[in-house]
């Protein structure tokens, strides 16, 4: 959820709302309250000052303390008075999740989940811990499409640190491109981690062609939810992707611990 906030408070506050259209939707989703509660909430989007980022930031967590799918609905709501353009995505991929013709619908009717989609104890580092816990509260609330884009996220970034934990800068082509100060894609990535497999299988058991149609398999599906136009994941299809992405991530967090 953190993750979705930062994201969406950030794409808020470079467009050209009116703090009366935050009025309108607090009133909507009866939180009104709340906004109003919010010191210099109005004044900073009135006078455009740069604490409003900050102010909204606030806003949004404490709805979501009071409950997450108002706090999703304001979003969604929101979104839909903002100017989007192709770009939009692109910059802000937490936002996939809002595009919904109809606003609020998705999170109000969908599945919820009490289990975790990853029980992965003791998370390692400051970015990971964060990361899992909105995978999990995505999949509680039973946005499914963003657990799975979000998941895609955690194994590809464990890619990345593992390969450079392993390679450093000498072999940074595996992992990144300097040439446009990108890193490598995902489906490059896993191409560069099965190419050099010999050298992690004594970090943990699991690593071999099966894991790597595994990890190629997730990509792909993955892919195919998040440039999905209309998403309707079943639960049938939601805890096999559960089960792929527990069993990746696990023994990818070994081997990174394990380098």
């Amino acid at each position: 959820m953190n993750t979705l906030i930062g994201q969406f408070t950030r794409f808020a506050v470079q467009n050209d709302l009116e703090t009366d259209d935050w009025g309108m939707v607090a009133t909507e989703f009866d939180v009104k309250d709340t906004l109003r509660d919010i010191d210099r909430f109005h004044a900073s989007w009135n006078h455009s000052d740069d604490d409003k980022q900050a102010n909204t930031t606030q806003f949004l967590r404490e709805v979501t303390e009071e409950d997450e799918e108002k706090a999703v609905g304001v979003m969604e709501r929101i979104y839909t008075l903002a100017d989007t353009d192709s770009e939009t995505l692109e910059k802000y991929p937490a936002l996939e999740i809002l595009e919904n013709e109809e606003p609020g619908t998705e999170v109000l009717y969908s599945t919820f989940h009490s289990e975790q989609f990853l029980d992965i104890a003791n998370v390692p580092g400051t970015f990971y811990p964060d990361l899992v816990e909105d995978i999990n509260q995505c999949y509680s609330i039973g946005v499914n499409d963003a657990t799975l884009i979000l998941t895609r996220k955690l194994l590809e970034n464990l890619l990345i640190d593992i390969l450079r934990k392993q390679y450093g800068i000498q072999e940074i082509h595996l992992y990144y491109r300097p040439d446009n100060h990108r890193f490598q894609n995902f489906s490059t990535l896993i191409d560069n981690f099965e190419d050099n497999l010999s050298d992690f299988q004594h970090l943990s058991g699991g690593l071999d062609s099966d894991f790597i149609d595994q990890l190629n398999a997730f990509r792909q599906d993955a892919n195919a939810e998040a440039h999905s136009i209309e998403t309707n994941i079943t639960e049938d299809e939601i805890e096999s992707y559960r089960e792929q992405a527990r069993h990746a991530s696990r023994i990818l967090f070994r081997v990174k611990k394990n380098i």
